[in-house]
């Protein structure tokens, strides 16, 4: 009996030993797995890291507290990326495994137009544009359309890439008297427009298209009447949220149009400011 005894107190005894050997070795896998960070690369069609300023504060923050690694380059090296969702961006448009989160050019440029056809009376107007950009077609039709059909004289003049000429095209443009309003659809026409203007003898009313942190800036301080704008932060924030599969982050994105018309009145307001400001998130 003692023997017997013995041989069920080993027995369970091996039990125990090779049940604790089993519940080690699955939670060590399971917290390997857990531990794996998720990668999310950003393709992005630019070359310049001063480009998607918004974009990128978007999606690192997002990834805040998660186990989640963001990265960014430029779109030559997408065949060398090593991630496990990639996010195409492409005109401020973003493309990934779940989806696509794109801002509808010709609309955000009627709702600039149909802004400046309440607030400004301006009737001789120039939309300008460093270079002729194929991806601005969209914005130009919504800002002509708009205008023309509001009985306001309208035409596009796409201006030089060259600085210097750019400069020189715009003083000439605002010196000359036939315009009373420009609307600049990037960053460089807008610097150049503003710069011109504090220079001619007259005063042209300004408006921009742009996301960059230069362009807030002439907003403001005045140097914009308005300044029409994609809120790029929103958009990489929830494509983030999305592939770390965050259920909440739905009723964020609900009915966002992820773009607005901000002016100096407007800039400071609590939905405005996350976007024109990622910097004081």
């Amino acid at each position: 009996m003692g023997m017997l005894s013995k041989k069920w107190m080993g027995a369970f005894f091996v039990a125990i030993v090779l049940l604790l050997v089993v519940e080690t070795f699955i939670y060590i896998h399971y917290s390997g797995k857990q531990s794996e960070a998720l990668k999310i690369t950003f393709v992005l069609d630019t070359d310049s890291s001063l480009d998607y300023e918004n974009l990128k504060d978007g999606a690192e923050n997002a990834a805040l507290d998660s186990n989640c690694i963001i990265d960014f380059i430029t779109g030559d090296k997408v065949e060398s990326v090593n991630a496990d969702e990639i996010v195409m961006v492409e005109n401020s448009g973003l493309s990934s495994s779940i989806g696509s989160i794109k801002v509808g050019d010709y609309n955000l440029a009627k709702d600039l137009a149909d802004y400046m056809v309440i607030n400004s009376s301006c009737d001789k107007i120039l939309i300008v544009s460093s270079g002729e950009k194929q991806h601005m077609a969209d914005i130009v039709d919504g800002l002509t359309v708009t205008m023309e059909n509001a009985g306001r004289n309208i035409e596009y003049r796409p201006l030089s890439t060259d600085t210097k000429k750019l400069y020189q095209s715009m003083y000439n443009l605002e010196q000359s008297g036939f315009f009373d309003c420009v609307i600049a659809i990037d960053a460089d026409s807008i610097e150049a427009a503003v710069e011109a203007n504090n220079r001619t003898n007259r005063f042209v009313e300004i408006y921009g298209v742009d996301n960059s942190s230069e362009s807030v800036y002439y907003l403001d301080i005045g140097a914009l009447g308005a300044l029409a704008y994609k809120d790029e932060y929103s958009m990489a924030y929830v494509t983030v949220r999305e592939l770390l599969k965050d259920k909440n982050i739905e009723t964020y994105a609900k009915g966002k149009l992820y773009y607005f018309i901000a002016d100096r009145q407007s800039m400071y307001s609590e939905d405005y400011e996350k976007a024109l400001f990622p910097f004081a998130k």
